[in-house]
């Protein structure tokens, strides 16, 4: 009976498993439709596409639900300059559409919906952040309109770094100092002797780039993006 039991759970296990690559091939596919000629390239096997910025990267995650054979969609930008070593979301744009699995030809049309969708929220995204300029506007003014958050997250190590790559020395060391999350000292910490000299600074916030692009395993830069 066990032996029964057994089998019939490693059955439905590979079952799953061959779901799941087939939902992912299906997704992949659709993705690669509507991204790949706006530079996105999918990371390894997973859901996440990714289009590098040399500073930041427009980030396309086609989440899997864990409790139903379903797809949903999240829009993002990470910033390479923060250096934190590992993909986050510094902004994110959540979008309310989902598409359930029913069969595999219904799949791939939701699915293409999806990617379609994708596709006109990175373009947006790519319309919210043309320069560096926008960038730092937005983190400055999301920092200083959130101050208690500001403190206890990365919001205010962003907008520090983008204030002393902006040449804003003051503001910069007025906002690395206002950290307090412990999480997020250390790499301010490293940031406050540099203020002062924008060329430090700089090259500082450049090493940190190049450092992330190596975390998350990108093609190295030519040269610094600042």
């Amino acid at each position: 009976m066990r032996a029964i039991i057994r089998w019939k759970a490693d059955i439905a296990a590979a079952n799953t498993t061959f779901m799941s690559n087939t939902h992912s091939k299906i997704i992949a596919k659709a993705a690669k439709s509507q991204l790949a000629s706006l530079g996105f390239r999918q990371k390894g096997r997973s859901r996440l596409w990714l289009a590098d910025r040399k500073s930041w990267l427009n980030v396309v995650e086609f989440t899997p639900s864990s409790w139903s054979k379903s797809v949903s969609l999240v829009n993002a930008a990470h910033w390479l300059w923060v250096g934190h070593g590992h993909l986050s979301f510094s902004e994110s744009v959540h979008t309310n559409c989902r598409a359930q699995y029913e069969t595999d030809v219904q799949f791939e049309k939701a699915s293409l919906e999806i990617a379609k969708l994708a596709r006109a929220n990175a373009l947006a995204m790519e319309e919210r952040f043309p320069t560096f300029e926008a960038i730092a506007d937005f983190s400055v003014e999301r920092a200083r309109g959130n101050p208690d958050r500001m403190a206890l997250s990365w919001w205010g190590l962003e907008a520090g770094i983008a204030s002393g790559l902006m040449g804003k020395q003051k503001a910069a060391e007025q906002f690395l100092r206002a950290v307090t999350d412990p999480r997020v000292t250390a790499f301010a910490k490293p940031l406050l002797p540099l203020v002062d000299s924008i060329e430090a600074f700089t090259a500082k916030v450049n090493d940190l780039v190049t450092q992330q692009r190596l975390a998350l395993k990108l093609e190295p830069l030519e040269s610094g993006p600042f």
